[in-house]
């Protein structure tokens, strides 16, 4: 039977990925195109590296997928997946808009996300489906506005997405690059829902257990689960079941309505 060994694991995974992070933010660095077109650094490098060593430490049976070194295979059937920089541009350019996304599933059932921003030194784990580690104050905020609130990454992408949908009964922000802060705290926040562009599962996979474990859900924009490895998406991640419903159908509301239903 599989089980985590030990909650201080999440706490040496986040102390090395800042450490590593940050020093390499703050210093030169070696940039390259990769052949698919993005940019990699030799810090995106060494922040998998330090990753991988401390997953294998504490589950040494495991497989892991990282995006800059490719695949591992173990003798169980955990899969660890490993994103070292989210918003990769954005830290070659040192914009803060960065952070390290870890997800893992066994049997194709996900249950364990892991955020890292070390920029604003905050965090989140949930691991077996269960919250082991949070910045945050684990308490739901309602916003004071009548409508639902929505923020949309400005992405073509997602522009092309949302061309015909409705969002005139929704309070709407637009943001220029989605940022793993902002989903993270979602439910701490007092936005609603996020609107933001996936284009490799590793994108995304780490928030499912995030958001589901304050009772909230990513979803396609028709309110669909999305699949396990599929590229590609445009994304809706909101609080709550209740929410995704109402988005979907582009119905309005009163805050009250649901307020006791987002309220942990």
């Amino acid at each position: 039977m599989y089980s985590f060994k030990s909650e201080n694991f999440v706490d040496e995974l986040v102390k090395k990925v800042n450490e590593t992070s940050l020093n390499g933010f703050y210093k030169p660095y070696n940039i390259r195109i990769k052949d698919d077109g993005s940019i990699v650094t030799d810090i995106y490098i060494l922040v998998e590296k330090n990753i991988r060593e401390i997953l294998s430490n504490y589950f040494p049976e495991d497989s892991i997928f990282g995006e800059e070194l490719g695949f591992t295979k173990g003798n169980s059937s955990r899969v660890w997946i490993i994103d070292p920089i989210d918003g990769t541009t954005a830290f070659s350019q040192r914009r803060p808009e960065w952070g390290t996304l870890i997800a893992s599933y066994e049997n194709t059932i996900l249950d364990t996300g892991i955020v890292i921003c070390p920029i604003q030194d905050i965090y989140v784990a949930v691991m077996k489906n269960k919250l082991i580690r949070a910045t945050f104050d684990h308490t739901l905020d309602i916003s004071s506005s009548k409508k639902i609130s929505v923020m949309i990454e400005k992405n073509i992408n997602v522009e092309k997405s949302i061309s015909n949908f409705d969002f005139s009964k929704l309070h709407t922000h637009i943001t220029k690059q989605q940022f793993c802060k902002d989903i993270i705290s979602l439910g701490f926040s007092d936005f609603d829902a996020i609107v933001f562009y996936a284009p490799f599962p590793h994108d995304r996979l780490p928030y499912e257990p995030i958001l589901k474990e304050i009772g909230g859900t990513i979803s396609d924009l028709e309110g669909n689960e999305i699949d396990l490895i599929k590229e590609d998406v445009v994304c809706l991640a909101t609080k709550s079941e209740e929410v995704k419903r109402i988005i979907v159908k582009n119905q309005n509301f009163q805050k009250e309505e649901i307020k006791d239903r987002l309220t942990t």
